[in-house]
């Protein structure tokens, strides 16, 4: 018997890129018996974590239904729209940390948990403006990026303080380098210690770049074009457990160029040799799903979950429907188990799709 858990941090609800941020905790058991899987997980003892039930796709035969707990974290706070929800987990304190951001004129700012999401802290501004790319470094060392003023953000104090902070180098033509989604940290096995940050983003006239730093944003590589992700840009990358490195890109086919963005897709490109070279991208999703996360298991299983903005069928009395969904590899990131997928949360928009801006939902 093999427990799998899993935490979620996700867009939902959007208009533009609006949110409310929804907190998934999953106890998915594989090779299990009904009366295994039917059973309370412990987590639903605490009454933050409202009953929910995780659905897996089963080809032909009955979807596979998992109990799970769920809630929308923002509720209590009374604080209007939030946005861009980035979080990470420091095990030194045991403790989750997510960035996001909130209101009309854009304020970002930091929450915690120590009881592993059960319960937050309300926000802590960190700055005017979008911050994104929460990223765990070292021990208590964490950084991000303040949009506005295009500079890192550093706490070594497990997100009490962000007084430290670092401008973005630009690419060597000069250009600006605006990153456009979370670092990726390289570690050594023994020590833990981070070895590399890489970052993927943009520059103008160009997407899909690559580069890395070996000692924590001080200095950075020349820029690299990586042609084989497409050109849209929003780049995740993963580390699979046999050394591969896995991105999983956003993509716009060109028949809906020019179209409203929930039209976007998701592929994935893999580097056997250390990110010198790119497999050319292979195609989950044409359209409809993107935004996506990796987290490797301890049987070296990746899952990929991702969000649902286009692709469900609406409602019966005609709202859209939106979710977050995930899929699994077993082999190191090369192909990924679409007719087994699963459906994390699923719900229903506010605005019918027949009325105007319905995507603003």
């Amino acid at each position: 018997k093999q427990d799998i858990h899993f935490m979620h941090s996700a867009i939902l609800r959007t208009v533009g890129f609006l949110c409310i941020v929804l907190t998934l905790c999953c106890c998915a058991a594989a090779q299990t018996d009904r009366t295994d899987r039917e059973a309370k997980p412990a987590f639903l003892q605490n009454p933050a974590w409202k009953a929910h039930t995780v659905e897996q796709l089963n080809g032909k035969a009955a979807r596979i239904k998992t109990a799970a707990g769920i809630q929308i974290i923002t509720q209590p706070w009374d604080m209007g729209a939030v946005y861009y929800p980035y979080m990470i987990y420091m095990p030194e304190k045991d403790k989750l940390l997510m960035l996001l951001g909130w209101g009309q004129e854009i304020r970002a700012g930091v929450v915690s948990s120590n009881d592993r999401g059960a319960t937050w802290t309300k926000p802590q501004k960190i700055g005017d403006g979008w911050g994104i790319d929460l990223t765990h470094l070292d021990g208590g060392e964490a950084v991000l990026k303040m949009r506005n003023d295009n500079r890192y953000r550093f706490t070594r104090d497990f997100g009490a303080s962000w007084d430290r902070s670092l401008p973005v180098p630009p690419c060597k033509d000069g250009k600006a380098f605006y990153e456009d989604s979370p670092f990726f940290v390289d570690r050594d096995p023994e020590s833990g210690r981070v070895t590399r940050m890489w970052a993927t983003g943009k520059k103008p006239g160009l997407a899909c770049l690559l580069r890395y730093s070996d000692d924590a944003a001080n200095t950075w590589s020349e820029c690299r074009h990586i042609p084989q992700w497409g050109k849209t840009g929003e780049v995740v990358l993963h580390r699979a457990s046999n050394g591969n490195l896995v991105a999983a890109c956003r993509v716009n086919l060109p028949r809906f160029e020019g179209q409203i963005d929930h039209l976007s897709g998701l592929g994935v490109s893999v580097s056997k040799d250390d990110a010198r070279t790119w497999s050319e991208i292979s195609i989950l999703y044409a359209w409809g799903r993107h935004m996506s996360s990796m987290v490797t298991l301890d049987n070296g299983d990746i899952v990929l979950t991702y969000i649902v903005r286009k692709g469900y069928v609406d409602t019966a009395d005609g709202f859209p429907q939106f979710g977050v969904e995930a899929v699994i590899s077993r082999d190191h990131g090369l192909t990924w188990d679409l007719d087994h997928r699963y459906l994390l949360a699923v719900w229903r928009g506010n605005r019918k799709s027949a009325e105007p801006k319905s995507w603003q939902a």
